[in-house]
């Protein structure tokens, strides 16, 4: 195996990825102070896994990774890699060419790789062991090493020997074979105290899962036999089902025919009832219509008459239409002779302009009297329409009259036949109420006592459910309070075996404690434990605990002869170590009064320590030794103006464990959830017995308590079910009484209705006929308004007729005089214009009265056209007022049909509601036997229910999963046998039933642990074996190996030196691995002298004969020499380099250096310079042959 190359990047001043290869012979790395020719060794040394930062001479890893200069950025992480040929297979691995590479991040992440494949540092370590080569060989010397090899007692010494004779592989696995040695005795020791324990807990387990199993037994049978009564019992209770569901289905069909017979009767009476009904709206319909048919015959008749008067007064009208057409065609006829007498006028020719004057005059006149003429004309006939219109109405209202009294005396015939019905009504209703009133009451009193029935069976019920839930609640408390205890104790059990234990103790403290508790002599020696002497409040726990620190460990003693009695006890069973407290020599320096009086008053402050814990007064000097100084806080804050207030005369602890000591450190910071302190455990292990005591007294007591509720709570449900039978049978009477109210209701209802019907009918014919008084009332006096208005208007009609005459007369008075005057004027002017112009306004009179003509003969058609349609409607009306009067009579004669009907059917009514009372009674009694039964029934259903929750609460068995239980019993013998089972189980009293699998468990972890014991005590004898004799090895190895080193040591020594004498020798003989190895040096013509006495180039040289002395032992691949020829002269630096030489055919030689006789015996050089300041550079140079 030789080194190929080395590979950095990023290491120290090596900024830049540079590679050294290495040859075989002498390579020297050369170059000026400072320029990192030694940051190439301590890379090697880094690479092969060393882990102290000072000796790569820095003070932190990190501090290996560039750093970076003002042109460069740091590294971020760096890398090494070495590489050997191992063609010769000396490293253990699979490969002929072996890279071995560390990398390191600033973030202080470390690598490993073999070949580029990540491994560990033991990988590595392994890999090189024995080798030679290592971070811990003497492959590689560095700077200061010489005087760490030469330094008395030095480590590095023995431990380069040791590589160097090859028993370092013994050395790891002895270390390794004691480490196990070590930890399996601690495993057994605690081992054998939790045996120790577990055997004091076997015997009492034991007698309590006897008890136990004898209780399971006894309980067993008792289940056995319940369960077979239980089914036993609820076999006879289906018996007695089956009798009482028989007779119940006897009393259903009894219930079932009443029922039919109820039904019938129920329907019967229905049906009449119906019947009834229906009859009595028949007749209320026919009555109506018997009324509606007398009122229409009546309103024909008033109607016949007013078409009577009707016609007479058209035919009036029709005479006097007449008349006025005679006297227009006699007008007619006059302007005619007249028109033509015009026509044959002659013209004058005489006084034109005066008598044109006049015939203008004489015209506007005639034309006045014309416009007057007309006006009065149709004055007169709207004076004849009105008078028409008034006689019209004056018919109309007679006609009204007629109907009015013809009405008013059908309205009152029936409002006698009404008032009689409701003379009859009165008189049964009064029967009814009477009647009603007396189901009301006894409605009311039924109510009454079922409303008190209901109200006991709710109150009862109410407290059935506040037992209830009481019940519940305290069953809830009991299972949580069974649970809280359980937990309770357990965690006692925990905290107790831990105390048994001593666990948290110091191995020899837990130690000497147990064997206390058996030695006799050495129990008297020891008082006890300081943690488990003293007692402090909850609230000062973790500020005493900080305060005392590992002195809660310490062992108290009488005197100091028992402190010294333990301590040899300690060294012979090799426990360990322990702090002891002898009474008779503690000496503590208590508090004076000035520095009390500044504790007393400063804020925050609780006291002294000593003061604040409480123990026994013998062991009070042991308190004030360890906590008389020691000042209780409330924070930091606090403590620190007690510290500056009292100078640092007490330590001081805060309530949270911050420590200010009297020199002025300080700690504290956040404390780990774990386990409670040894003071802790001791406090939460009373307080959890006194919460046990407790919450086991709340148990009884809520287990009393459940008991009472469940008895309360079946009182409570027979109370409840007897109320409700009591609240059955009321309903029952009730709902009869109920039915009957409704009934008699029903019918009063009726008749109710039916009194209204005839009250509202009476009202209404009773309105019919005051609306007929006032309208006959209204239609007289329209009557008599009628006939005087139309006497005024004859009277207006005949004058105005009378003044149209005399009108007309002075208008043909005026016309004449106008004809002669125009005719004078025609003959004075035109006679011919003058006779047209007359002709053509008396054509014009003429024409108007035609029209007149022709308007009187269109009114005496239509008067005509009335008159013979008035005839016809008369005798229409005639012929249907003859039909209507029949058809009253008709159904006058079916109402006195349906009346008789109507009685008929309410005596069958009556009849049919007596036979229904009958059944209905029946039915009752029916009823009341059936629920009885039916009570009788549900209490054997109940019981049976009770039997099965019973079973199914103690054995969560139903009857179908009991019934493969099931064997022949005797019920009396069996029910005997449950009662005394049921009292040894008593007597026996509280059985605890984990016992058994609690002792199985002990037992068989006592078993495994005993297994596990005699395991360790095997493993520790093969242990003990290997270690024996891996140390015979070694020795023997050793001492082979020591002395042929110590011969060449000598002979080189003797060589290098030109003479003298040198020699190792063991300090200890007999213990050559373990001795110091002392180097003994004595240069040519000095005396023997110690190394100290030696000048440095004379140290040196004793180094570089030790290093050539294990060089020719076993030389390693390759050797790293960092300027160890430094301090020699030139002449021994040639000698150095000579004997380098002769070496060098066995181990390449890496040699840092800067003396030229060293550089001239090397077949390769590099050189290292700074090219910029905090950067390495490197320069290779290879000769070809080395010089002399």
């Amino acid at each position: 195996m030789r080194l190929i190359r080395l590979e950095l990047n990023g290491f120290k001043s090596f900024a830049k990825k540079t590679e050294l290869a290495f040859g075989d012979g002498i390579t020297a790395v050369i170059g000026p102070n400072g320029s990192g020719k030694s940051n190439i060794a301590d890379a090697v040394r880094w690479v092969l896994g060393e882990q102290n930062a000072r000796a790569l001479r820095g003070a932190r890893m990190e501090d290996v990774i560039f750093s970076g200069t003002q042109q460069r950025r740091a590294q971020a992480y760096c890398e090494v890699t070495l590489t050997f040929d191992n063609a010769d297979g000396l490293l253990h691995v699979p490969f002929s060419e072996v890279a071995v590479t560390r990398r390191v991040y600033r973030s202080g992440e470390s690598e490993y790789c073999i070949n580029r494949s990540p491994c560990r540092l033991r990988d590595i370590v392994e890999m090189f062991r024995d080798t030679g080569v290592g971070r811990d060989g003497y492959s590689i010397i560095g700077q200061g090493r010489v005087d760490e090899i030469l330094a008395n007692k030095s480590n590095e010494r023995r431990a380069a020997l040791e590589e160097a004779a090859g028993i370092m592989r013994y050395r790891v696995r002895k270390e390794e074979a004691e480490r196990k040695l070590e930890h399996a005795g601690k495993n057994l020791e605690r081992l054998e105290d939790i045996l120790s324990e577990l055997h004091g807990r076997l015997e009492p387990l034991e007698k309590q899962s006897a008890e136990a199993r004898a209780y399971l037994k006894l309980r067993d049978e008792l289940r056995d036999l319940e369960i077979n009564l239980f089914l036993y019992r609820h076999a006879r209770g289906q018996e007695r089902l089956a009798a009482l569901e028989e007779t119940l289905g006897q009393l259903s069909g009894e219930q079932a025919q009443g029922e039919e017979q109820a039904a019938a009767a129920q329907q019967e009476a229905a049906a009449l009832a119906q019947r009834l009904s229906e009859q009595d709206a028949a007749l209320s319909k026919r009555r109506g219509e018997l009324l509606a048919a007398r009122s229409g015959a009546e309103a024909r008749a008033g109607e016949y008459n007013v078409l009577l008067e009707r016609r007479e007064r058209v035919r009036a009208e029709r005479a006097a239409a007449v008349e006025a057409r005679d006297a227009l065609i006699a007008r007619r006829d006059e302007l005619g002779a007249t028109i033509e007498t015009m026509a044959s006028g002659a013209a004058a020719s005489a006084a034109q302009e005066q008598l044109a004057r006049d015939v203008a005059a004489a015209q506007d006149a005639l034309a006045a009297q014309d416009e007057a003429l007309l006006a009065q004309e149709r004055a007169l006939e709207e004076r004849k329409s009105a008078l028409m219109e008034a006689m019209n109405r004056l018919a109309d209202a007679r006609s009204g009259l007629s109907r009015f009294d013809a009405m008013a005396a059908s309205i009152t015939a029936r409002m006698d036949e009404l008032r009689a019905q409701q003379a009859e009504r009165a008189a049964a209703d009064g029967a009814l109420e009477q009647e009603f009133d007396e189901a009301q009451n006894a409605l009311a009193a039924l109510a009454a006592a079922r409303e008190e029935a209901q109200q006991r069976l709710d109150e009862a019920q109410q407290r059935r459910a506040q037992l209830d839930e009481k019940h519940s609640e305290a069953e809830n408390a009991r299972r949580t309070l069974e649970q809280e205890a359980e937990a309770a104790r357990s965690r006692l059990r925990v905290l107790s075996e831990m105390a048994r234990s001593r666990e948290g103790y110091q191995a020899s403290v837990r130690s000497l404690m147990a064997d206390a508790a058996r030695d006799g002599r050495l129990g008297a020696a020891v008082t006890g434990v300081v943690a488990e002497l003293i007692h402090v409040p909850a609230r000062f726990e973790t500020a005493v605990t900080m305060a005392l620190g590992g002195a809660l460990q310490n062992i108290v003693t009488p005197t100091a002869e028992d402190a010294r009695y333990v301590i040899e006890y300690l060294r012979q069973k090799e426990y360990g170590r322990a702090t002891l407290l002898p009474l008779s020599l503690l000496h503590s320096t208590p508090a004076s009064a000035r520095e009390r009086a500044l504790l007393s008053d400063a804020e925050g402050c609780f006291g002294l320590a000593s003061e604040l814990i409480s123990c026994d007064a013998a062991l009070r000097p042991v308190a004030e030794y360890l906590l008389g100084r020691t000042a209780v806080v409330e924070d930091l804050g606090a403590g620190l103006r007690l510290k500056k207030r009292t100078g640092g005369a007490f330590h001081i602890a805060t309530l949270e464990g911050d420590i200010i000591s009297t020199g002025g450190a300080m700690s504290g910071g956040s404390r780990q959830k774990r386990a409670p302190s040894l003071l802790g455990r001791e406090r939460e292990i009373k307080e959890l017995r006194e919460a046990v005591r407790q919450k086991e007294e709340r148990l009884r007591a809520l287990s009393e308590t459940c008991e009472a509720l469940s008895r309360d709570l079946m009182l409570a449900g027979l109370q409840a079910e007897t109320f409700r039978s009591q609240l059955h049978e009321q309903e029952l009477a009730l709902a009869r009484q109920k039915e009957k109210a409704d009934i008699i209701a029903r019918d009063r209802a009726r008749s109710a209705g039916e009194g209204e019907r005839l009250a509202q009918e009476l009202q209404r014919l009773s309105d019919n006929l005051a609306d007929a008084g006032r309208q006959r009332e209204e239609a007289t006096a329209l009557e008599r308004d009628i006939e005087t208005g139309n006497a005024a208007t004859r009277e207006d009609v005949q004058r105005a007729q009378a003044e149209l005459t005399q009108q007309r007369a002075r208008r043909e008075a005026a016309s004449q005089a106008l004809t002669e005057q125009k005719v004078r004027l025609m003959a004075l002017q035109k006679e011919r214009d003058a006779v047209e112009a007359e002709r053509r306004r008396l054509q014009a009179e003429h024409e108007q009265a035609c029209r007149a003509i022709g308007r009187q003969d269109e009114a005496i058609a239509r008067a005509d056209g009335q008159l013979a349609a008035a005839g016809e409607r008369i005798e229409a009306l005639r012929q249907s007022v003859e039909q209507q009067q029949r058809a009253a009579d008709e159904q006058q004669r079916e109402q006195d049909r349906l009346e008789q009907a109507r009685a008929a059917c309410a005596a069958s009514l009556e009849q049919a509601r007596q036979r229904r009372e009958q059944a209905l009674e029946a039915l009752r009694d029916v009823g009341e036997r059936r629920h009885r039964q039916e009570l009788q029934k549900s209490r054997a259903e109940m019981e049976l229910a009770a039997m099965q929750d019973r079973v199914w609460e103690e054995y969560e068995l139903t009857y179908e999963n009991a019934l493969p239980l099931r064997h022949e019993i005797a019920p009396g013998p069996a029910a005997a046998r449950v009662r005394a089972v049921r009292d040894e189980m008593h007597a026996m009293g509280d059985v605890n039933l984990s016992s058994i699998e609690e002792y199985r468990a002990v037992a068989e972890r006592h078993e495994a642990l005993d297994r596990q014991c005699a395991d360790l005590r095997r493993a520790r004898e093969d242990l003990e074996r290997l270690v024996a004799e891996l140390t015979g090895t070694m020795q023997s190895e050793f001492r082979r190996q020591f002395d042929v080193i110590q011969e060449n040591f000598g002979r080189v020594f003797a060589e290098l030196f030109g003479g003298g004498h040198a020699e190792l020798r063991l300090s200890d003989s007999g213990d050559v691995l373990g001795c110091d190895i002392d180097i003994i040096a004595q240069p040519p013509g000095k005396k023997l002298q110690l190394l100290s006495l030696l000048s440095g180039g004379e140290r040196a040289l004793t180094t570089i004969a030790l290093l050539f002395a294990l060089l020719q032992l076993k030389p390693p691949a390759f050797c790293i020499l960092d300027e160890i020829e430094s301090s020699l002269d030139e002449v021994n630096v040639s000698r150095f380099a000579e004997y380098l030489r002769s070496y060098s055919g066995k181990t390449q030689f890496i040699l840092i250096t800067h003396r030229k006789g060293s550089m001239e015996v090397c077949d390769a050089l590099y050189g290292v310079s700074m090219e910029e300041r905090g950067v390495s550079k490197v320069v290779s140079a290879r000769f070809g042959g080395a010089a002399g």
